[in-house]
C-alpha cells in the first residue's frame, strides 16, 4: 500500500512538473556571459549604464558582460545581434532603435535557446520581456516648470517651442516628447509649435540641427532636446548665436531643456549665466540593475522568456530653480558613480 501511494504522488509531481510554466527553478551558474547592448555608448548615461551592468553582474551573479555600441544606427544594432548570436553567448539585453530592425536576430537567438530581453523599447513580435522607464510623469512635469517660469520671467511673450529627438519614435513621442508638450500646454495653451529636427546622431548632429532651428525659428523660447548629447551640442550652437545665456538663473532667450542628467549637463543646469536650466535625470544604476536581475529571472523560471512583459523604472526631474543641489549630487554620486560640486 505504500508503494502505490509512493508511486502515485511521484506521478502527480511528474505530471504538475510537465505543466507549462511549472519546471523547476535552475541554479544560476558562475561565469553566464551578457551582451549588454546600448544605443550609443558616446552618451555619458549609457557609458554608466554600461559599467554598472558589468559591476553589478559580476558581485550579484558572477557573470561577465560584454557591452555592445549601437552607434544609433538601426544596421549596426542588428549586426550587434547577429554577432552575439553567432559567439553563442548566453543571454542579450537589448536596446533597439526601433523593434523591427532586430527582430529576425531576436527569433533566432530564441531558437537556439538564448536568453533574450529587451530595454526601453518593446519587442512584441517575437514577444520577449522588456525593462523600460516610465518617463510620462518626470516629462510632463519639464514642460510644467518650463512654461511656468517663462511665463513668470516674460509674462508677455507667448511660448514657441521646438523639439530635438528621435523623430518617430514611437516609445520616445510616448514617454518624453507627447508629456512635455501637454505640461507646457497645461500651463499657456495658447503655446504653438514651431519645429521639429531629429539629428539621427550625436552632439555634433545635434549642433548643426540647432543652427537650422534657430535660423528658421528665432522666435522659439523652449526647445527641448531628448538625450545629453542633444542639448549639449544645441547650447553649443545657441552660445554661438550669441544666445543660450542666463543672468542669475533667469534665461535671456530662452528655456533648454535636457535629458540624461550626467555630470557634463548638471554643470550646465546649475550654472546661473547658461540658459539650459531642465533636465530629466535618467538612472544607469538602477536601470542596470533591472536589466540584469530581469535576464536571471528569465533563466532561473521566474519570468517567461516569450511573453511580453514590462518591468519599470522610474526618472527623475531636475531644475535649477527648485532642485536640492546637494541632494543632485548625492543622487549623481549613487547613479553616475561621480562625486562632484555642481554649484
Amino acid at each position: 500500500t505504500k508503494r502505490v501511494v509512493v508511486l502515485g504522488c511521484l506521478l502527480v509531481l511528474a505530471a504538475f512538473l510537465s505543466l507549462p510554466g511549472a519546471a523547476v527553478a535552475k541554479e544560476i551558474p558562475k561565469g553566464l556571459v551578457i551582451g549588454y547592448n546600448v544605443s550609443l555608448l558616446a552618451n555619458g548615461y549609457h557609458q554608466a549604464d554600461s559599467t554598472w551592468a558589468i559591476k553589478y553582474a559580476k558581485e550579484k551573479y558572477g557573470a561577465d558582460v560584454k557591452v555592445f555600441d549601437g552607434k544609433l544606427d538601426n544596421a549596426v544594432i542588428a549586426a550587434n545581434v547577429d554577432q552575439q548570436v553567432a559567439q553563442g553567448i548566453d543571454m542579450m539585453s537589448l536596446q533597439p532603435m526601433e523593434a523591427e530592425s532586430v527582430a529576425e536576430g531576436v527569433k533566432q537567438a530564441r531558437k537556439e535557446g538564448m536568453i533574450v530581453a529587451a530595454f526601453y523599447i518593446p519587442i512584441r513580435n517575437p514577444p520577449i520581456p522588456c525593462v523600460t522607464i516610465s518617463e510620462k510623469g518626470a516629462a510632463f512635469k519639464m514642460g510644467v516648470v518650463a512654461a511656468t517660469k517663462w511665463k513668470e520671467f516674460y509674462p508677455d511673450k507667448p511660448i514657441i517651442w521646438g523639439i530635438i529627438g528621435y523623430l518617430e519614435n514611437e516609445t520616445v513621442d510616448n514617454e518624453r516628447t507627447n508629456p512635455f508638450i501637454e505640461g507646457i500646454l497645461s500651463v499657456a495653451p495658447d503655446a504653438k509649435e514651431a519645429m521639429r529636427l531629429g539629428p539621427a546622431g550625436g552632439r555634433e548632429e545635434a549642433y548643426k540641427a540647432a543652427q537650422d532651428m534657430f535660423q528658421a525659428h528665432p522666435e522659439i523660447n523652449i526647445v527641448y532636446e531628448e538625450s545629453v548629447d542633444y542639448s549639449l551640442g544645441t547650447l553649443a550652437a545657441l552660445q554661438e548665436m550669441g544666445r543660450g545665456k542666463a543672468v542669475n538663473g533667469k534665461p535671456l532667450t530662452e528655456i533648454v531643456v535636457g535629458t540624461d542628467a550626467p555630470e557634463a549637463e548638471l554643470k550646465q543646469v546649475f550654472d546661473p549665466n547658461v540658459s539650459l536650466k531642465i533636465t530629466m535625470g535618467l538612472t544607469p544604476k538602477d536601470n542596470a540593475m533591472a536589466r540584469i536581475d530581469n535576464l536571471m529571472d528569465i533563466y532561473t523560471g521566474k519570468v517567461d522568456p516569450d511573453k511580453f512583459i514590462l518591468i519599470l523604472t522610474e526618472d527623475k526631474q531636475i531644475d535649477y530653480w527648485s532642485a536640492d543641489v546637494k541632494e543632485v549630487e548625492a543622487w549623481l554620486k549613487d547613479q553616475y558613480m561621480v562625486d562632484v560640486k555642481l554649484k
